[in-house]
């Protein structure tokens, strides 16, 4: 049985992004479109991909519209076919996909009306990603972000990561800037994972939000305002800028211990280790930077970790008004599990 019609699904709030209805929302513009920026959870199935969209667009300047329609028409048949047989093949007549492009135009609807002739409850995004990415600008940018939040402080190594891993279990939200930024926030915070661009970090960060229930507070690690390449949408940093803190505090020794433990891996050996340390060089002395470096070629981690806690983080961490100041005695997993409890308990309680 045909349905009678494509429906259309208009994004106005943050609810309109769980996307609940749909079985799988499909994003059918090009790739290096969707490398760029995709809602989160989309599969990518272009109907023209990088070469073939260059290819109708250099059609539509030089021969004009019809001519371009007819070249993508022929183009987006054949790959269309191509989805249907390797990705939509095995869905049921239960398929309930939503379907998006550029602006909600031809490519959607072209793939759109042929789901909705086989039978499937197709919807597309009504003015497609360009209606997607001016709620999250909105919402990031011109907005007033619209969550309460408690920042988490504390100098390098003081195992606030460990602890906004941990939040959630004791029911607090959480948004883990560094996680979805891929980055540990410092000059030796890359990971493995290569960051996002601008654009799909706060695709990130709203769809982290759909999450959250506006009636309880939001923890958010004590940032700067770029996390490695990307920067901190500016309705965000200005509400962390406002936000109430609880800081934490541990003994540089064991913060020494806990880096080690948790960056050794992560850090580049040799040339790549003394190349980071390099950007260093514009806060410190050429002579500091060459001694951090000597004692990178020599595996001295733990006295250039000390060195560099001590002289170049803990300064530039500074005296910040707190609302309430946790001192640990060590960083052992114990001490960590009973802070991230007082923590909770204390979020809840505000």
């Amino acid at each position: 049985m045909l349905h009678p019609k494509i429906s259309q699904l208009e994004l106005k709030s943050l609810r309109d992004l769980t996307f609940s209805p749909y079985d799988e929302v499909i994003d059918v513009r090009s790739p290096a479109e969707y490398l760029d920026d995709h809602i989160p959870g989309s599969i990518n199935l272009p109907v023209l991909d990088n070469e073939e969209r260059s290819m109708v667009g250099l059609e539509h300047k030089q021969k004009g519209p019809f001519l371009a329609r007819r070249l993508g028409a022929q183009i987006i048949s054949r790959n269309i076919a191509i989805i249907l047989e390797e990705h939509l093949g095995s869905r049921d007549q239960a398929f309930k996909p939503l379907i998006y492009c550029w602006r909600g135009g031809k490519r959607s609807g072209s793939i759109a009306e042929i789901c909705r002739q086989i039978g499937w409850q197709t919807a597309v995004l009504k003015r497609g990603y360009k209606s997607y990415r001016k709620l999250v600008v909105y919402n990031l940018y011109q907005g007033v972000f619209p969550f309460d939040i408690i920042l988490l402080g504390g100098n390098t190594g003081s195992g606030k990561t460990e602890i906004l891993e941990t939040l959630p279990k004791f029911g607090i939200q959480v948004l883990n800037l560094e996680k979805l930024a891929d980055h540990r926030g410092s000059v030796f915070g890359q990971t493995d994972l290569g960051q996002p661009t601008q654009k799909y970090f706060e695709s990130r960060i709203m769809e982290a939000l759909t999450t959250f229930s506006p009636t309880h507070k939001v923890v958010v690690e004590a940032e700067s305002c770029k996390i490695g390449n990307v920067a901190v949408p500016p309705a965000l940093w200005q509400k962390m800028k406002e936000a109430g803190r609880i800081n934490i505090q541990a003994p540089l020794e064991d913060r020494v211990q806990y880096c080690l433990r948790s960056y050794r891996n992560l850090l580049p050996k040799g040339k790549g280790l003394t190349d980071l340390i390099g950007k260093l060089e514009r806060f410190h002395p050429k002579k500091q930077i060459l001694e951090w470096k000597k004692m990178a070629d020599g595996s001295d981690f733990e006295e250039l970790v000390t060195q560099l806690l001590f002289h170049h983080y803990d300064p530039r961490y500074g005296e910040k008004d707190c609302l309430e100041t946790l001192n640990l005695e060590d960083l052992s997993e114990d001490s960590i599990t009973s802070a991230t409890k007082y923590i909770a308990g204390w979020v809840k309680s505000l």
